[in-house]
């Protein structure tokens, strides 16, 4: 007897929880598709060094806190998913655009997450490494909706530089 009222209290406590979850409002569009945004400040090249040095990553669940910048230049802006949408990150260049030589970045704690991208001030020239080290694709202009399916998520490596 004393087993059957401990299971009646059970079923009770956890009906009236699923009851609970069931009155909770659903979450809004932009509650499930805010994701996180970091800004990348970088270095150029220097000589002996495989990439551009980072000086400075910060992360921030809201867009408008990450995105704020006083110095440096906008570069690259990665996505997470295709067509510019999911995290992002914001590449900035503490040497000014790019230029012929450009800027080589490890992409480093997104290298499993980028689908799409965007360029800034004159990085119209993109070369993407893939994780392997040897697989390379080029791509041109300031937006990239779509990176391709051998690319996608598998990016090591972006040099950027001005291709005029």
């Amino acid at each position: 007897m004393h087993l059957r009222n401990r299971t009646v209290g059970t079923l009770a406590v956890a009906a009236s929880l699923i009851g609970l979850v069931g009155l909770a409002p659903p979450a809004s569009a932009s509650e499930t598709s805010q994701g996180k945004y970091c800004t990348v400040v970088v270095e150029r090249v220097k000589p002996g060094e495989k990439a551009s040095r980072v000086k400075s990553r910060t992360c921030s669940d809201g867009k408008s806190t990450a995105t704020r910048r006083s110095a440096g230049t906008l570069l690259m802006t990665w996505y997470q998913h295709a067509r510019f949408g999911g995290d992002m990150t914001h590449v900035y260049g503490d040497y000014g655009p790019c230029d012929g030589s450009g800027y080589l970045l490890d992409t480093g704690l997104s290298r499993y997450m980028i689908s799409s991208f965007e360029t800034y001030n004159n990085c119209d020239g993109q070369q993407a490494v893939l994780n392997d080290g040897r697989t390379t694709f080029y791509y041109y202009g300031s937006a990239t909706p779509y990176v391709g399916d051998r690319a996608n998520d598998d990016i090591a490596y972006f040099k950027v530089w001005d291709a005029l």
